[in-house]
């Protein structure tokens, strides 16, 4: 039978053994106790490998599960609606979250607005003004994501899911200032600067972008 006891006195600290009944005794420093402790206590630990561009949080569980959120980096996208192409849209500060099994799968896309801006943990959050978003969460429709196999990858999918069709689905004209259905405020920003969202458009909410990263959505 094999026994270990750690004795912490004022003159240090002793670690006592016994083994088939033989006894030892060896002095050690307190930094060697504590290093011994945090290499006890380390449990499934996930390595993300090397992250995209614009990557402003990533969480690994040890289930495997991951989260992690990317800011877009561009101002201009290519927008379709209903048959009509915008070509070279505006767009606001968007930032994305995503919820990625330990398969790679993605299981739930979330997209919000952020002002404009150097991101902070406070940085105000606003509502996303156009379809296919309700509160934070982005529905993809029938849309197949393609696996996460390394997330230094997954950049790519921020265009992808913004080139993605725009319908009614979840639309609200309460969403922007102005009270415009979708089309007409499309066509209302099609020839703008992307700061007029922020000076006419875009409604805030109580979210921060902290809220966003933890899935809160505060209206």
């Amino acid at each position: 039978m094999s026994e270990l006891i750690i004795r912490i006195k004022e003159g240090g600290i002793t670690v006592e053994g016994c083994k088939n009944d033989v006894k030892s005794f060896k002095p050690i420093t307190s930094d060697s106790l504590l290093a011994c402790i945090n290499r006890s206590i380390l449990r499934g630990s996930i390595s993300s490998g090397l992250l995209p561009r614009n990557c402003i949080s990533f969480t690994g569980n040890d289930d495997g599960n991951r989260e992690i959120t990317l800011m877009h980096p561009e101002s201009r996208a290519d927008f379709s609606y209903y048959g009509t192409e915008y070509k070279n849209f505006p767009l606001m500060r968007c930032v994305f979250g995503f919820h990625v099994s330990g398969e790679g799968r993605i299981s739930s896309c979330r997209l919000g607005v952020i002002a404009d801006e150097r991101p902070r943990p406070t940085t105000p959050m606003f509502i996303y003004p156009f379809g296919n978003v309700h509160e934070f969460s982005l529905c993809i429709g029938n849309n197949v994501l393609p696996q996460v196999k390394s997330f230094h990858t997954t950049e790519s999918l921020t265009y992808h899911l913004l080139s993605l069709p725009h319908n009614n689905d979840n639309y609200s004209p309460l969403n922007n200032k102005l009270g415009l259905e979708q089309r007409e405020l499309m066509e209302f920003m099609k020839d703008k600067p992307p700061e007029v969202y922020y000076s006419q458009v875009l409604v805030p909410c109580k979210s921060t972008l902290s809220d966003f990263i933890a899935g809160r959505f505060i209206r």
